[in-house]
């Protein structure tokens, strides 16, 4: 036996004796945990708008809107809250909207916001151009 050999069976049993039983005094029960971190996720305080159904602008555009080539349908409803459907899937998204001036926000349920702009009969999106459903 080489003096390397015979040094690593020493060092193998040494550390074998380290280890610790389940019966131990430390009430550990010899269970290995992995430490974990968890970074809180924060709340998401975004307000969502309220329509003022006598705001200017706002009354002209409730209604069905549309972008055919993205299969997407915006329903603006009266009451200031507005619903997505969008690649077949019916209210896909869900929120409120606001006017201001010729600017749209649509603020979801979901935390996020899409801004458009109102172009005589159309809605511009960064999805496409909406054209009011006929």
């Amino acid at each position: 036996m080489t003096m390397a050999t015979a040094a690593i069976g020493i060092a193998l049993m040494v550390l074998t004796g380290c280890g610790s039983d389940s019966e131990g005094s430390d009430g550990g029960g010899g269970e290995v945990t992995s430490p974990t971190t968890s970074t809180p996720t924060p709340p998401i305080t975004t307000e969502a708008p309220s329509v003022d159904p006598e705001a200017d602008g706002a009354a002209a555009l409730r209604g069905d809107w549309e972008i055919p080539s993205e299969d997407y349908v915006l329903h603006l409803i009266e009451d200031g809250t507005f619903v997505q459907d969008y690649q077949g899937i019916e209210d896909f998204r869900t929120g409120k909207w606001s006017v201001d001036g010729t600017k749209i926000s649509l603020v979801g349920d979901d935390g996020d916001t899409d801004e458009g702009t109102i172009s005589g009969d159309t809605l511009v999106f960064q999805l496409g151009t909406a054209t009011r459903v006929k």
